[in-house]
């Protein structure tokens, strides 16, 4: 799926898939640098992953006609690894020196992926004496030719020592697609996005479904990658509708688990609030994945006390939803538990792989079993002519029933009996 991706990257900035302002300033800085060394020398792209940020760079690279030196994700991130970044670019020239360039007015254009990861300070837990933000610094004061960052989280890159000269000396742009669904930027990012999943399944031979695309971007959000790459995994299984559906089935894990990575990561309270606003979770849910999320998030043992009495004073309100049948309290108690970095002085500011916590994961099994036995009953009802009551209490015998494989066959093919309910009657 990554060679679908690469032969199908934008191949301009025409065709990157991203809001009109951002493409505009994004536009304005590199023409800059064409007519001269510019006062903001970097470029600061965040968002999530899979926005279109490496891409873009790749694009300003294409369209200038000069080479893209890249740092990789997986270098190290400290002080020496900066001095690198020259030692890298000296196979195309001196990245400190004018000369030899070519119509854009610079040699190359440097890029730094998820530079929010780079080390500062002299922690052991990142290899001592890193300083990788201090010597990025100086690079950018000096250097002749564009640099561009991209960051998955500017908020915890921005609260780092040193990061400041640079942030001072870039132009620093948000990666968001749209602020709301449904307001201009979302249409046309959904337009946009639709007719390039549609002109690389008509390139590829594949049957193209609208409606299909329109469930993945829902569950996707802006990502445009995993869009793309999920769109064109569905359409490979358009005829075969059981595992069409495992694929696209709108699983709530993907937007909740942007939400707690604002909560915990953003440090935005306002974002988190209009985050929880267009929620497709309950209340309790988004306590209990910061419930079992929050040991990851919090190292410090006083914090997480802190944070945990935060919680706690949260789920008040949610008791008080269930015993004064008022839901109004609901928003006050995601009102306190939005607030929950604010008990972390010492949070883990590395990556975390967020959870499912097995409560829900469990109780999500057990509606689906109760939703498969309840199918069940009211087709053998209607097949035997017979009361629901009564039909469940004989469940035991249509469940031995169907351990001859012929009898199963009947059955399945007369009552449509789905693998689910075929589960949930082998066990009774």
């Amino acid at each position: 799926m990554t060679a679908i991706i690469e032969k199908y990257r934008p191949k301009n900035t025409s065709e990157l898939i991203v809001s009109q302002k951002v493409l505009q300033e994004v536009r304005n800085w590199i023409n800059l640098w064409k007519e001269g060394t510019p006062v903001k020398k970097a470029l600061i792209l965040y968002g999530p992953p899979g926005s279109g940020k490496t891409t873009t760079a790749t694009v300003l690279a294409k369209e200038a006609g000069v080479p893209l030196i890249e740092m990789n994700a997986s270098d190290e991130r400290n002080a020496e690894a900066m001095k690198r970044i020259a030692l890298m670019a000296s196979q195309y020239g001196d990245l400190m020196n004018i000369g030899n360039e070519g119509d854009s007015g610079f040699q190359k254009i440097i890029l730094i992926d998820e530079a929010d990861n780079i080390f500062e300070g002299r922690s052991k837990a990142t290899g001592g004496d890193s300083g990788g933000i201090t010597e990025l610094s100086k690079i950018i004061n000096r250097t002749h030719n564009p640099i561009i960052l991209t960051m998955n989280d500017f908020y915890a890159f921005r609260r780092k020592s040193a990061a400041r000269d640079i942030i001072n000396n870039s132009v620093v742009l948000e990666y968001k697609q749209y602020k709301r669904r449904g307001d201009s930027d979302y249409k046309m990012f959904k337009l946009r996005l639709s007719q390039r999943i549609r002109d690389i399944a008509m390139s590829e031979g594949l049957k193209y479904s609208q409606d299909l695309v329109d469930r993945i971007m829902e569950k996707n959000s802006d990502d445009i990658r995993g869009t793309i790459n999920d769109s064109i995994s569905a359409f490979n299984f358009i005829d075969e509708p059981e595992t069409l559906a495992e694929l696209t089935y709108r699983d709530v894990q993907s937007n909740i688990y942007n939400t707690i990575h604002t909560t915990f990561k953003d440090h935005r309270y306002e974002k988190t609030l209009s985050e929880l606003m267009d929620k497709d979770f309950t209340t309790e849910d988004y306590l209990m994945w910061i419930d079992k999320n929050l040991p990851a998030e919090a190292p410090d043992l006083k914090d997480l006390s802190e944070a945990y009495d935060l919680l706690s004073q949260s789920d008040m309100f949610i008791g008080r939803v269930i015993k004064k049948q008022h839901y109004a309290f609901k928003g006050f108690a995601e009102e306190i538990a939005a607030g929950i970095y604010t008990r972390l002085e010492n949070q883990n500011m590395s990556y975390v792989k967020y959870e499912f916590p097995s409560y829900i994961m469990k109780m999500s099994r057990m509606r689906e079993t109760r939703e498969a036995r309840k199918s069940i009953v009211t087709k053998f009802s209607k097949f035997t002519h017979s009361g629901k009551i009564r039909t469940l209490d004989n469940l035991w015998f249509f469940s031995r029933l169907i351990k001859n494989k012929k009898n199963l066959e009947e059955l399945t093919d007369k009552l449509a009996l789905s693998d689910k309910e075929i589960n949930v009657l082998k066990k009774r």
